[in-house]
């Protein structure tokens, strides 16, 4: 029990140790904000004026696989960082600190969880201003959007170990 609470706190401490690196670094930062919204105009204005789509207007039709794919895109965020920490020395100074081994995977993991939700919301913004509407309850927006996080959140464990 008590190892699970200090695993737990050192993942905390890894989260936000990478969440204020994701602030720091502009690159990371755009790519978190800005490639959510280029992919809902680029699918909406680009290629909505391309494909029919019978009894389902084309915005309604494409947003959920913009989500998916940008939850996708974000989760190899976790591969890439880890691959960089790793070829840094990061890692291995991690190792040396009395820390959980798995704080270093939590952290990665919970703090792109952070960033999907981010793009979430930025996606789903940026779909209601061209005109996306929901036509469900909202329990089911939000149980579908906790689904998706928690597919996000699968996909960056996976990046992580292929990072690894």
């Amino acid at each position: 029990m008590n190892a699970t609470r200090i695993a737990i706190a050192d993942g905390i401490t890894m989260t936000k140790r990478n969440t204020i690196k994701l602030v720091r670094v502009p690159d990371l930062l755009g790519s978190v904000i800005l490639t959510p919204i280029m992919f809902v105009l680029l699918f909406a204005f680009v290629f909505g004026n391309m494909i029919e789509i019978p009894g389902v207007p084309y915005r309604e039709f494409m947003l959920p696989g913009v989500f998916t794919q940008t939850a996708i895109f974000g989760a190899a965020l976790s591969g890439y960082m880890l691959v960089g920490d790793l070829q840094k020395g990061i890692i291995d100074r991690l190792r040396t600190l009395p820390m959980s081994p798995s704080a270093v995977l939590i952290g990665r993991t919970t703090s792109d969880l952070l960033t999907n939700l981010i793009s979430l919301v930025m996606m789903i913004g940026m779909g209601l201003i061209i005109g996306w509407r929901v036509h469900t309850p909202p329990h089911k927006v939000v149980f579908g959007c906790l689904l998706l996080l928690l597919f996000a959140y699968a996909m960056s464990w996976v990046m992580a170990v292929i990072g690894l």
